[in-house]
């Protein structure tokens, strides 16, 4: 359900989703609590009230919570080196109360935000819309290319083959339609014209700018932005370094055995999704491109394939696998370790358990793996979120490694934004890194932990900050959004987001994939063209950045002269003398 609600978060149901916490009946009983009944949860940097749903999906004494502005209220901003904080791994205390779970705006208002901006919802159709064929969805790494949107006028009215996400962004009325400027606790409207100087401004005064998200922007508003970053001297960081950024930085230490989606759908027969959920975060990758699809080698679909599921809960996916493996959180790197040991013929050496899981069925799952014609291993951020985090992922990779002496195998991570895997080749192409580029230096630098943007924003570094393409309100740790409530901060979107709550000035641009055209690359890196479906007359992230960096540059000329030391010219004769 929280899903659904990604692009109406200026609405109270995506509050309800993210107040809401699942808890096992036993602890439930424990507490003395029911369904519906409010809960304190408390951790070493502060304490949330939450809604309890129950659910016997989870092992008795964890909680899972949605990701959004209640959870983040009690998430430290520690990364421990690698720019992602522990999303999977919170620990604290649980108490019955009766107050009732606040709003995530008021959250954010708490944290120095504002409320709210009003949105003006266009008016639904009439019923003679027109169909638009072969439309790729804007929404996850999957980048489904086979959607049929159906247009009336400047509306879209419905939408075919898409997953439930995908139908809401491209149904969402959540857009703004004119810049706005925070005045206090409260809007007002700009023109385009001020609110891109103004961001111009900001980013050329600043003495530590930060350029965060671009995962929901093309590959061509990349490019401009890393030349922005660099023209001010600026960090440029991507979603990657809050998600899959550890899996990146395994996969630069042992290498990266993959292959396109494609190979997976006509090939294999064993697939395995390790510490990740796809029916709620990739709808449609399992009836896509592994499970319930025919491939070329693999005419039966299902009935051709062996789906493994290992996570600590029993997730959506897990409840339709073949065969479900429930792992002690942050027990990964022992259960990797364990499988390559036995594939290396030291099964006698394993204890009876490791990472909760029997010896029987670490062997099984070996010999499994060992004898399939072709396997996919699919991993999450249950991974790259836990103890041993990018370490997980290298040990996953090896894992894969020693199957390739038997089998063919591949690894795959599962992105998530549709086109932050787009920031990872940019960003490589360009600087030579794929996120949390430093140009202070005047030349790229690199290193996670001090050049990502919770690190920078939590150490309070940041002195300014850019956001488009991602929403940091509803996924940074609380002590991030104070600091950015206390710098000036410009947000990029189509649509109201928690970041809105943040921002001097939100910028409303065209939606890449809806309203203009763009490049992204799926999460197998194959680059895809995305279509225009609409023409809202709003411009495009390429040409309000494009406008940002003209400005930047040409206030930069009048700053250089000022700075120019005119020096005789010497002849050829002259000497010049040492002091």
């Amino acid at each position: 359900m929280q899903g659904r609600e990604l692009y109406h978060k200026d609405t109270p149901a995506y509050s309800r989703e993210t107040s809401r916490c699942f808890i096992h009946p036993l602890d439930l009983l424990e507490l003395g609590a029911e369904e519906g009944d409010s809960l304190l949860i408390s951790t070493v940097t502060g304490e949330e009230v939450f809604s309890v749903t129950p659910s016997e999906d989870l092992v008795p004494g964890t909680v899972f919570l949605p990701c959004g502005p209640h959870a983040n209220a009690i998430l430290h901003a520690n990364t421990h080196g690698t720019g992602a904080p522990d999303y999977k791994w919170m620990e604290g205390s649980l108490a019955l109360t009766k107050v009732l779970p606040r709003s995530g705006w008021d959250i954010l208002i708490e944290q120095g935000g504002a409320a709210c901006p009003q949105v003006l919802e266009s008016g639904g159709g009439t019923g003679n819309s027109t169909p638009v064929y072969d439309v790729v969805c804007p929404l996850c790494g999957c980048l489904c290319d086979d959607l049929v949107i159906w247009v009336e006028g400047n509306t879209i009215t419905a939408v075919d083959n898409a997953c439930a996400m995908g139908s809401e962004k491209f149904l969402s009325r959540s857009r703004l339609t004119t810049p706005i400027l925070r005045s206090g606790r409260s809007w007002a409207p700009i023109k385009f014209h001020e609110a891109i100087r103004y961001a111009a401004e900001v980013l050329s005064n600043a003495e530590r700018p930060v350029l965060f998200g671009w995962s929901g922007t093309s590959a061509e508003a990349q490019c401009i932005g890393i030349h922005i970053a660099e023209e001010i001297r600026g960090v440029i960081d991507n979603c990657s370094s809050i998600c899959h950024g550890p899996s990146i930085m395994g996969i630069q230490e042992v290498g990266h055995p993959g292959c396109s989606l494609g190979v997976v759908k006509n090939r294999a027969n064993v697939v395995i999704y390790w510490g990740s959920n796809p029916i709620e975060s990739h709808p449609r990758h399992l009836s896509r491109y592994t499970t319930f699809v025919n491939g070329r080698y693999r005419d039966n679909g299902h009935q051709d394939r062996t789906l493994v599921v290992v996570d600590i809960r029993k997730t959506d996916t897990a409840k339709i696998a073949d065969e479900f493996i429930r792992i002690k959180p942050g027990g990964d790197y022992a259960a990797f370790s364990a499988l390559r040991a036995i594939i290396r013929g030291h099964a006698d050496s394993i204890p009876p358990k490791v990472a909760g899981i029997p010896r029987e069925r670490l062997v099984w799952l070996a010999d499994l793996c060992k004898n399939a014609q072709f396997g996919a291993l699919f991993t999450g951020i249950g991974l790259t979120q836990s103890p041993g985090r990018y370490k997980n992922v290298r040990n996953a990779i090896e894992l894969v490694d020693e199957l390739n002496r038997h089998t063919k195998f591949v690894l795959t991570p599962m992105r998530g934004h549709w086109n932050v895997n787009g920031t990872n080749q940019t960003f490589s192409y360009l600087t030579g890194f794929p996120y949390g580029v430093d140009f202070a230096r005047g030349v790229p630098y690199y290193n996670p932990g001090e050049t990502t943007v919770i690190d920078l924003l939590s150490r309070g570094e940041a002195d300014a900050c850019l956001i488009i393409g991602a929403d940091p309100g509803a996924h940074l740790p609380g002590r991030c959004n104070e600091h950015l409530a206390t710098i000036p901060t410009i947000v990029i979107d189509p649509f109201v987001s928690l970041s809105t709550a943040f921002a001097d000035v939100h910028i409303p641009v065209a939606c890449v994939g809806i309203d203009c055209e763009g490049t992204g690359y799926r999460m197998d890196s194959i680059p895809i063209r995305l279509r225009k479906v609409l023409d809202l007359g709003l411009p495009t992230d390429e040409e309000v950045l494009l406008k940002i960096l003209h400005h930047i540059q040409e206030g930069a000329k009048p700053r250089a002269a000022d700075h120019t030391e005119v020096r005789p010219r010497m002849g050829a004769g002259d000497v010049q003398r040492a002091s």
